[in-house]
């Protein structure tokens, strides 16, 4: 049983403020703390989770886990680093949660475009040779390009317990883990010894239904490709036919979009969110972009560095809405299943009607999805608040990397003068 019941419930508390109820109605808060506790015993029972993926508690470490103050799940609290922990990324490897529809493919060209080693699933693609290798091979897809990928697949279950099989993580040869099952990818690939960093882009839950909406209408490559939405109207398609209903919340638990999702879900997923989570906001893309870049220890003052962020972004002085960029550049593969005989991430315009707030649709959309935009709202004040965080370890990173320039410069002269 989690002991500190008390810290608990200070947390609980708190966090039922910030979910836009007026305060202080007693029977909510008395009914959303019940449900947060028994739901949190339910998860930290000792006998299992449930069989989405996530595992036994029985082992010494996660007894332990049970006898903390800790709310987070197992795979939050031990396999991924806290955002105040200074990042290294000699010893630790990026995981991104790629949300579809909310930029992450644009993520994946800008850090392809840096020469960065990415697992997408162009790693398995039979026309290179080692699917079916027992052993972990970085290549190079295409000649004259700098980016490499890795021969893993850690967008599937079965090819994410192959990449676990084979040591993807401890080898440490990848710089960043593209997975769309945040769940099952931190929980498998990840653990104390080696720990990820989490990365993710959010997008207005609304806007990201919309989108996609739209771009399953006419993305014939994509498995879910659904032709029928076409003749629909947005308000039949969210009332009879979408089951995408609080994506985030039930992704981070770890349920299927099936089930139900509950107060007590989204106090958890706040909590994972606030704690291991670098945010990133598609319409606040380039700084979004940037503070990964610290993150991850990419150098903007490299040439090919500026040359991939004003690819992308252009200069400071241009003017225009990048977030529309991102949305217009989702490609293909955006809902996971990259194209088959795709060797790059060609841009796919999806370009559509906007939804605007406080129309029949938007108001439909938001009340189905309810969870995830009390969640989207809570994102957007921690990406304000992570900013002075990001800003001291940038600092920091520029006082490091002077002091091993000198350091350098230094034994260089040393050297000279021993001649």
């Amino acid at each position: 049983m989690v002991t500190n019941t008390s810290t608990f419930i200070e947390r609980v508390t708190y966090y039922a403020t910030m979910t836009n109820f007026s305060w202080p109605p007693k029977p909510v808060v008395y009914t959303l703390i019940g449900l947060a506790f028994w739901t949190l015993l339910d998860l930290h029972s000792v006998s299992k989770f449930s069989d989405n993926g996530r595992r036994s508690l029985s082992t010494t470490a996660n007894i332990s886990y049970l006898k903390s103050e800790s709310t987070l799940l197992p795979w939050a609290h031990y396999n991924l680093r806290s955002v105040k922990e200074r990042p290294d990324p000699s010893s630790e490897t990026a995981l991104f949660w790629h949300i579809p529809k909310s930029g992450g493919t644009t993520a994946k060209q800008i850090y392809q475009c840096m020469g960065k080693t990415l697992t997408i699933r162009v790693g398995v693609d039979p026309r290179y040779g080692h699917e079916q290798s027992d052993e972990l091979v970085v290549f190079k897809p295409i000649e004259g390009k700098d980016w490499k990928t890795i021969n893993v697949d850690t967008i599937s279950e079965k090819g994410i317990l192959r990449a676990e099989e084979m040591g993807l993580v401890p080898s440490g040869k990848a710089d960043i883990i593209f997975a769309m099952d945040l769940n099952f990818a931190a929980n498998h690939l990840f653990d104390r010894l080696n720990k990820g960093r989490a990365l993710a882009i959010f997008r207005n839950p609304v806007d990201r239904l919309v989108s996609k909406f739209y771009y399953l209408q006419t993305a014939t490559w994509e498995r879910t490709y659904k032709p029928e939405w076409k003749d629909m109207s947005i308000i039949e398609w969210a009332e009879k036919h979408n089951v995408d209903e609080n994506f985030l919340v039930k992704k981070i638990l770890g349920k299927q979009l099936t089930d139900e999702a509950s107060m007590a879900d989204l106090i958890i997923a706040k909590e994972i969110v606030r704690r291991r989570f670098i945010v990133g906001l598609l319409d606040e893309m380039e700084e979004s972009v940037h503070r990964f870049n610290v993150m991850l220890g990419v150098d903007e003052s490299d040439a090919k560095t500026k040359e991939c962020m004003h690819e992308l972004f252009g200069t400071t002085e241009d003017e225009g809405d990048k977030s529309d960029e991102a949305d217009s550049s989702e490609t293909q593969g955006d809902e996971g299943d990259e194209q088959e005989n795709a060797v790059e991430i060609n841009t796919n315009s999806n370009k559509h009607p906007k939804i605007v707030e406080g129309t029949p649709e938007y108001k439909l959309l938001a009340e189905k999805n309810a969870l995830d935009m009390i969640l989207y709202e809570y994102i957007r004040l921690l990406f304000k608040e992570q900013r002075s965080i990001i800003n001291r370890f940038a600092r920091e990173a520029q006082v490091q990397q002077a002091q091993e320039s000198s350091a350098l410069t230094t034994n260089v002269q040393r050297k000279r003068q021993l001649r």
